[in-house]
């Protein structure tokens, strides 16, 4: 009886711990499976999110991103713009078209980068690809008068006037207050030597602005070259009076002269020297005057100063061999009549006076040579001095 008792004792404390166990272990699996139900449901809250997003919202979304994608496209657009404009202003042409290449990369419409594009090909004397950006900027912007500007004046450059001339004439219809079309078409009338149009188009330009000294100037330059003096001096004072220029003074000076009003020449070419005191150009001119009269102490002077602002001014050289010729300084005549032909090859006064210096030095068969090319090249003494001497 009593080793029953001890065996159930025994039965029911190992069920005991077996029912324990069990719960323990029921216990375990239910917080398992919790945990994994809730993470399956946050994984599945995850996945599902953006589908639980509206329209509205996704379409805000996406806006956003394109926003940023474009504001970072912008930036490296301005970043590369910037790069071309800093190339382009040091002088690095070559470099700034790679740049503004690249610009048009990003935005195939971008106007200013075909249009500095233009100006730098233009620059590099690329005239046929400047003319294409320069094209296709004024089928971009309409209102790009400067590209057409510029497209006419590699128009000039390449001699292609008639070209040139029709791009002026559209702006000028564009803008009626554009004076400066006129005036360009009136230089290129005046490369041409085609003055009465020349003083038309420069006419049209001074009645848009009354103040325009360079077209008061070039059609007083039109004047003269007509020999039509007073009006030529008219217009010359009145350029100067809006812009007191050495170089109108000087071109004052020219046509006093050949209106025999030498005096007045001569203080307009002091005036100018007063104005730039290294301009070889009226230097040389005040020369010829004290040279005309015997007055060669001054005219060596200006001579001499004229060639040291500028060393290979023919004409000058020429003029200061005179003096020496005078002055029987036969071999220094020489070494600057050399210079003058060595410099400019078809002038016949310098061959001219060469062959009289050569002459002089004994050199009679240098002296015909010379006399015969100064006759080639139109020269009339030296057809003279050839027969006189040579023959």
């Amino acid at each position: 009886m009593e080793i029953h008792i001890k065996k159930c004792f025994i039965y029911s404390l190992v069920w005991a711990l077996i029912n324990t166990f069990i719960k323990n272990l029921k216990m375990n699996i239910n917080y398992f499976l919790l945990l994994f139900f809730c993470c399956s449901l946050q994984l599945i809250a995850q996945t599902e999110s953006d589908s639980l997003l509206t329209a509205e919202e996704l379409n805000f979304r996406d806006s956003i991103a394109a926003i940023n994608l474009e504001n970072e496209n912008l930036q490296q657009l301005q970043q590369t713009y910037n790069k071309a404009t800093e190339s382009f202003g040091s002088g690095d042409f070559r470099n700034s078209i790679k740049y503004y290449s690249k610009v048009l990369d990003l935005d195939s419409s971008y106007v200013l980068a075909f249009f500095n594009r233009g100006l730098a090909y233009k620059e590099l004397k690329e005239y046929d690809l400047a003319l294409d950006d320069l094209n296709t900027t004024f089928l971009l912007d309409s209102t790009n008068f400067e590209s057409l500007i510029q497209k006419a004046k590699i128009l000039t450059i390449t001699k292609k006037y008639d070209q040139a001339i029709l791009v002026y004439q559209l702006v000028v219809s564009l803008d009626k207050s554009y004076s400066e079309g006129y005036y360009e078409v009136g230089v290129i009338h005046y490369l041409n030597k085609k003055y009465q149009l020349a003083i038309q188009a420069f006419t049209n330009a001074i009645n848009i602005n009354n103040n325009y000294a360079y077209a008061l100037n070039d059609r007083a330059s039109c004047y003269r070259a007509l020999e039509k003096f007073d009006l030529s001096i008219t217009d010359y004072k009145k350029a100067i009076s809006i812009e007191p220029k050495a170089f109108i003074y000087n071109n004052l000076g020219s046509v006093l002269k050949r209106a025999g009003q030498v005096d007045e020449a001569k203080k307009a070419y002091d005036k100018a020297i007063s104005l730039d005191p290294d301009y070889a150009l009226a230097l040389n001119n005040r020369g010829v005057i004290y040279f005309e009269m015997d007055n060669l102490e001054n005219a060596l002077k200006d001579f001499n100063k004229a060639i040291e602002k500028k060393s290979n001014y023919s004409l000058a050289l020429i003029n200061r061999a005179a003096v020496y010729q005078l002055q029987k300084h036969y071999t220094a005549a020489l070494a600057d009549l050399n210079v003058a032909i060595d410099n400019q090859q078809n002038n016949g006064v310098a061959y001219l006076n060469r062959g009289i210096t050569r002459e002089m030095l004994r050199d009679v068969d240098g002296a015909c040579e010379d006399w015969q090319k100064a006759s080639d090249l139109g020269i009339s003494k030296g057809r003279a001095y050839y027969i006189n001497n040579c023959e």
